[in-house]
Formats: C-alpha cells, structure tokens, sequence
C-alpha cells in the first residue's frame, strides 16, 4: 500500500501544523461555518489550490454540477485564487468561492467538508487531505506531482477514469457511503502521522508546472 509505506512531501506550511489545526477546530467553529454558506453535513466537498489550466477548473466545476443533480443540498467550498476565479465566482449556488485560505482557514474548510476534490494536478494537495481527514477524490490523469503516487486507491483516497461522469459518480457514491467515508478517514489520520516533520517543498520537485497550459 502506497500510502502507508511512503511519505508525502507537505505544502510550504507544513502538513503536521496543518493537522494539529485541523485538530482544534471546534464544533461551534464548524456550525457557523456551515451556517454562513448553507452547508449540510455529508453533502460539502472542498477544493483547495490555484484556479488555473493545471487544475482543470471546467472539469471541477462540471462535475460539481452533476453531483449537485444527483445530490440535492451538495456544496463544493472552492477555496483558491487565479485566471479562473471569475467562472468560478458566478458558476451557481453549490459552488462557493471563499478565495485564497491558508492555516487555520484551510483547517476549518477541512473540517466542514467530507470529500476534497481534485480532478487535476495532484501536488501538496494530497498531504493536505491526509492532514485534513478530507479523503481526496482525484482522476487517473496522465500528468501529476510525485504526491500521487502516496495515494492508495480505496484505501486512504479514491482515483476514478479520466472521465467527468464516471468522476462525479465516484463523488456522489462516496457521499452516500458513510462507512466508507470514514474507513477513508481513519486511512487519511493514520497516514498523516508519516508526514516528514521537516519542510519538504523545495525537494517536491514540481517540474510539472509551466508544462500544462490550456489542458482541461
């Protein structure tokens, strides 16, 4: 099992600092949270990263509209900045837009989310979900960061076709399956505990970037 044998290089954070504010996130914190944007409990996926081409921001906002059909009440937190902020902005009422977070605001979003979304570039996005216990739910695309290979399908993530349909099925499947969600959950906890302790971002080597324009 890839995730439990190898380690995931952690954001410019640090995913242990991550997982300690995700730690002290309260429930009163939660309740306000999803009381503000209309959140129910079960039914709120969570995207964190730059809103750019690399991050395939139609595919993402796509497969939110279709699990909002088969899911009425689902909410998608999009949490990020980019030339795609706009489309993001007026897309619909189960795409919320909260721009970019950091710290203690990424630990909150995580803790009022059940699912992460990322059908695009999987980089530090990946120790953040295991830091979160927000199991991340990404696609078999042909180009990611080294973080995906940390990634151990059904066991602490869910990789699904490079397809939006049968993605969004993955989602909402996910969604409607709470003990699965939190066999995920506990493999994300458990996971998160390997995390190297030392900054590893210089090392992550993400000689993708610069390499995807205009990919969808």
């Amino acid at each position: 099992m890839r995730g439990a044998r190898g380690t995931v290089p952690h954001d410019r954070l640090g995913a242990r600092a991550l997982a300690a504010a995700r730690d002290a996130v309260t429930a009163e914190q939660v309740r306000e949270l999803r009381t503000r944007h209309g959140l129910t409990p079960g039914l709120t996926g969570l995207y964190v990263g730059g809103l750019d081409a690399a991050q395939r921001v139609p595919f993402l906002l796509a497969a939110a509209d279709a699990v909002a059909d088969r899911l009425p009440g689902f909410r998608l937190l999009v949490a990020g900045d980019g030339e795609r902020r706009a489309a993001v902005e007026r897309h619909g009422p189960h795409v919320v837009s909260v721009g970019p977070v950091d710290g203690p605001d990424k630990a909150l979003l995580g803790a009022a989310a059940d699912v992460m979304l990322m059908p695009g570039l999987v980089g530090p996005c990946a120790a953040d979900a295991f830091a979160l216990r927000t199991p991340l739910v990404t696609t078999r695309w042909p180009v990611h960061a080294p973080e995906f290979g940390c990634l151990d399908d059904g066991r602490n993530a869910v990789v699904t076709p490079d397809d939006r349909g049968a993605y969004a099925d993955a989602v909402a499947e996910l969604l409607t399956r709470p003990r699965r969600l939190a066999c995920l959950r506990r493999a994300c906890r458990a996971d998160a505990q390997r995390l190297p302790a030392e900054d590893a971002a210089a090392r992550s080597g993400h000689g993708v970037e610069g390499v995807l324009h205009g990919t969808t």
